[in-house]
């Protein structure tokens, strides 16, 4: 089931990009953990994020969990552009976090949110 979970959150409209497009490419996840499951779930997003932070592209990748919802998590990342995610995606490390949320999350593709920054003049 995992590799068909990841198969298909792969190929989920949220994370296409354009891998031509130069501008930094943020994004959050909102990510809450199955009843029972936050502490391996925490592990695993700690694993995940001191994985990323080594990746070339990636500018910053920081986890936060609600102070007043324990075992929801935000997960804010920047890369360098739409082709730093698109090789991010292709990491072993984010396709193992990936394969493991149907355990640990109630989390899919549709919990990350890409954003544009809005423009202060």
């Amino acid at each position: 089931m995992t590799d068909d979970f990841l198969t298909t959150a792969l190929q989920h409209d949220n994370l296409h990009v354009d891998p031509t497009d130069p501008n930094p490419r943020p994004m959050i996840a909102i990510l809450d953990a199955k009843p029972g499951m936050a502490e391996a779930f925490r592990a695993k997003i700690t694993e995940l994020v001191r994985a990323v932070r080594n990746e070339p592209g990636c500018l910053t990748f920081t986890a936060y969990e609600a102070r007043n919802h324990p075992g929801r998590f935000y997960l804010y990342e920047i890369y360098t552009n739409a082709a730093a995610f698109d090789t991010h995606l292709q990491t072993q490390h984010v396709h193992n976090f990936i394969s493991a949320l149907p355990n640990l999350s109630t989390g899919d593709p549709t919990s990350l949110i890409q954003l544009n920054e809005v423009p202060i003049e």
